[in-house]
């Protein structure tokens, strides 16, 4: 074991069983934490388990579908159980349902959207009211760089942006209670697409030759750092989003710009269209923005400005 400073902390992973799920696991275990390995029955959880118990730590698994509503919250309860308190989350589990957006089916998108966003709030609400009586907690989300736009991929992007959303405003909700919320973005090698090609991935020569370029730093030890870290006590942020892509980390946010201020009571079709450069205009970002809060504040204060 290296440094404890998780320490008799107590870690949710969901989707711990292989992959990134099972390095964040193995590396909490590893500073301290006992540890809820999650994941669906049949898919490894005992034997991620036996590996932290190998290498001297404690840890249960917890073989629930976190998508229903029913039983997402035995995990919670599990912890509870076995070890009496519950301190971090990571919100992990998920899977791939790829496909051209004229093709995907609705069972495709529906399933995309029930792990990766209705499972994080089954599990997340029963985690959120033990944290909020202990008054400490980490909850770690796991998002995509998918979000930011990927052919073939638009259902599990659309709900990896939702993560961003649920993160942020979460955070706000869950700051005073003492329980940081913020989320990865993370690239690493993963079972989940071995039977799952996200289509024309191959046709974009760009985004091959550049995955080719970083792919071989795709190790998902890579990312169990960041998690870490983010999880721990010196953890000093919330409500924000960090990029995990090759050994290079950084924060991820949302900006905009100063925009244009129209001088009349509406503005026309016309009107914005001749000022649509300056509305665009990357030069001039004005606010990075922690909430809804601070761009109606900025408004605000130009309008205020104008009078």
């Amino acid at each position: 074991m290296s440094e404890l400073y998780l320490s008799e902390n107590v870690a949710i992973v969901t989707g711990a069983a292989r992959g990134l799920g099972r390095s964040y696991a193995l590396s909490l275990a590893a500073h301290g934490a006992a540890i809820v390995v999650n994941d669906l029955p049949g898919q490894g959880a005992n034997e991620v388990v036996a590996e932290i118990e190998a290498a001297g730590g404690r840890a249960i698994a917890a073989e629930y579908d976190i998508s229903d509503s029913g039983a997402a919250p035995l995990v919670v309860s599990d912890a509870i159980t076995e070890f009496g308190r519950l301190d971090v989350l990571i919100n992990n589990a998920g899977m791939l349902r790829n496909g051209r957006f004229d093709e995907l089916s609705t069972d495709r998108i529906r399933d995309i959207f029930a792990v990766h966003l209705a499972g994080a709030f089954f599990v997340t609400q029963p985690a959120v009211q033990v944290m909020r009586e202990a008054g400490y907690g980490r909850i770690v989300n796991v998002s995509s760089n998918t979000a930011f736009g990927m052919a073939g991929l638009v259902n599990y992007a659309t709900a990896k942006a939702g993560v961003l959303g649920f993160t942020t405003s979460l955070a706000i909700e869950a700051a005073p209670y003492g329980i940081a919320v913020n989320s990865i973005l993370p690239n690493g090698t993963s079972t989940i697409m071995d039977d799952d090609p996200i289509p024309g991935f191959e046709d974009d020569t760009r985004m091959a030759a550049a995955f080719k370029g970083v792919s071989h730093r795709f190790e998902p030890e890579r990312t169990a750092a960041l998690v870490t870290f983010l999880a721990s006590q010196m953890c000093p942020v919330t409500g924000q989003h960090f990029s995990s892509l090759g050994g290079r980390y950084a924060r991820v946010f949302y900006g905009i710009t100063e925009g244009w201020l129209s001088p009349g009571p509406i503005a026309s079709v016309s009107e914005v269209a001749s000022h649509f450069d300056e509305i665009c205009d990357l030069t001039n970002v004005a606010l990075i923005p922690s909430s809804i809060t601070d761009e109606f504040h900025l408004v605000s204060e130009i309008l205020a400005g104008h009078k």
